[in-house]
């Protein structure tokens, strides 16, 4: 069965899924162009690839119309904005994901980013290297309110990670898990409330048509002007000129931003000391990436024995 892999890099932090796929006796390609790979790119290389193993960029029905042998996408992590469930369908491909591979990397990446904000730890070393010796007056993550949009494998873990700093919990989901809200004392509230009452937001959902510009100046002017906001969830759901101009007049005391609409990111917000800046890093650990590949991959074998898959986002019936 003919692999193409466009995730790049691929079997660099461990030789195993490469070593899987061999063993499996998968016929396979790699990503040639040695960068993450344009929806253009892959139109060209995917040729008769019954299984792509991918990364985030846009799945367009001119790929499908390029891979007529095309049978399964299985995703390389969690988010799936750049598969179209309708085109699956129509094409009749099958879609498998690694959701539980990144989340931890993602969540403590998370509490990274919070505390750097807290203490302006980047921007001090930052001074230090320009013969700056000043001492910033941080805050306290002890008894501040976290919000948090979307209480799913991330927004669990991060709830995890935070609770031995004594925290309160503000969390919004469109479908909350009410027993583990009690377990971990998490009030739950509207989008408003979460905006209005929280030290310090969390984004944590995944990018759809419904959450396209889920934060834009309307909802930033809702912030407390003292609080921080973090996404490592998609670009595109804060909305990032408006961001740039809260934070450029100060209406909130900073920002961390780990994934852009257009990466690498190149606009104005690199611009701001008050914005921590990560390039789509969330799950680049060693360890995560390693589980991602190989979930993968043992997912295109799943599907070549016939066998049900563990994590399928999309079934083609």
């Amino acid at each position: 069965m003919k692999v193409f892999v466009s995730t790049h890099p691929f079997s660099f932090t461990s030789p195993e899924p490469m070593r899987l796929l061999r063993y499996n006796e998968f016929d396979v390609r790699l990503n040639p162009f040695e960068h993450k790979i344009s929806t253009e790119e892959l139109c060209k290389v995917i040729g008769d690839a019954e299984i792509l193993i991918a990364g985030t960029e846009k799945i367009t029905e001119q790929v499908f119309e390029s891979a007529p042998n095309l049978k399964l996408i299985s995703r390389v992590g969690i988010g799936l904005d750049g598969v179209d469930f309708e085109l699956c369908k129509k094409y009749g491909v099958k879609v498998a994901y690694t959701p539980d591979a990144p989340t931890m990397a993602v969540a403590e990446l998370c509490v990274g980013l919070i505390l750097d904000l807290g203490r302006q730890i980047s921007i001090t070393n930052k001074n230090i290297r320009s013969g700056i010796w000043k001492r910033h007056m941080g805050t306290l993550l002890n008894g501040k309110t976290v919000g948090i949009f979307g209480m799913g494998r991330i927004g669990k873990s991060l709830i995890h990670l935070l609770s031995n700093f004594n925290v309160n919990f503000l969390v919004h989901d469109i479908n909350p898990d009410i027993a583990y809200g009690r377990l971990h004392n998490v009030k739950f509230g509207t989008k408003i409330d979460v905006l209005k009452y929280s030290d310090i937001i969390s984004v944590n959902i995944p990018l759809k048509e419904d959450t396209k510009d889920f934060i834009t100046s309307k909802e930033l002017d809702l912030m407390q002007t003292h609080a921080i906001l973090i996404n490592t969830a998609r670009g595109g759901i804060v909305n990032e000129e408006d961001l740039y101009n809260c934070l450029k007049e100060n209406k909130i005391a900073g920002a961390a931003v780990d994934v852009f609409e257009q990466e690498p990111y190149k606009g104005n917000l690199c611009e701001l000391d008050n914005c921590i800046l990560t390039c789509h890093m969330g799950a680049s650990t060693v360890d995560s990436r390693t589980d991602m590949e190989v979930q993968a991959v043992e997912e295109a074998i799943r599907f070549k024995n016939e066998k049900p898959f563990k994590n399928e986002a999309f079934a083609n019936v």
